[in-house]
């Protein structure tokens, strides 16, 4: 196996640690909301679609960082950074228009729809701290 396809099979294990996290957090959100009597239709869509966007942000994260890095390795340093700063613009761009959008619709709970987006770094967190040493 090369360095290419080790690199992305890591890339694929860490997003379905990341997914996994999130689903976490995600059920116990609505846990804490059912407690508190407030479980309804649009606090299960807003926590959907946070945390579908914080999963697409981080693939979208790390699919920019792989092909910045492979820019790099060719020696295109200045693409490679070329590259980093158009996936993020993309990225933030498209998470500002989606959530703007479904905010403005009336159709999720806007504070179910942020907290999985703000779990994300408690996540990005956890995950460096219990990440192994060797890899």
């Amino acid at each position: 196996m090369n360095q290419a396809q080790t690199e992305k099979k890591q890339v694929y294990r860490e997003l379905l640690i990341f997914l996994l996290g999130e689903l976490i957090c995600l059920g116990l959100m609505f846990g804490v909301f059912a407690l508190l009597h407030k479980l309804d239709g649009k606090v299960l869509l807003g926590g959907a679609i946070g945390a579908a966007l914080a999963v697409l942000n981080y693939f979208l994260t790390a699919l920019g960082v792989f092909r910045a890095a492979e820019k790099a390795g060719q020696g295109d340093t200045a693409g490679g950074m070329r590259t980093i700063r158009l996936s993020m613009y993309g990225r933030y761009l498209l998470l500002i228009v989606v959530l703007v959008a479904a905010a403005k619709s009336g159709w999720c709970n806007v504070i179910a729809m942020v907290i999985p987006l703000l779990l994300a770094r408690l996540l990005l967190f956890a995950g460096e701290f219990f990440r192994r040493k060797d890899g």
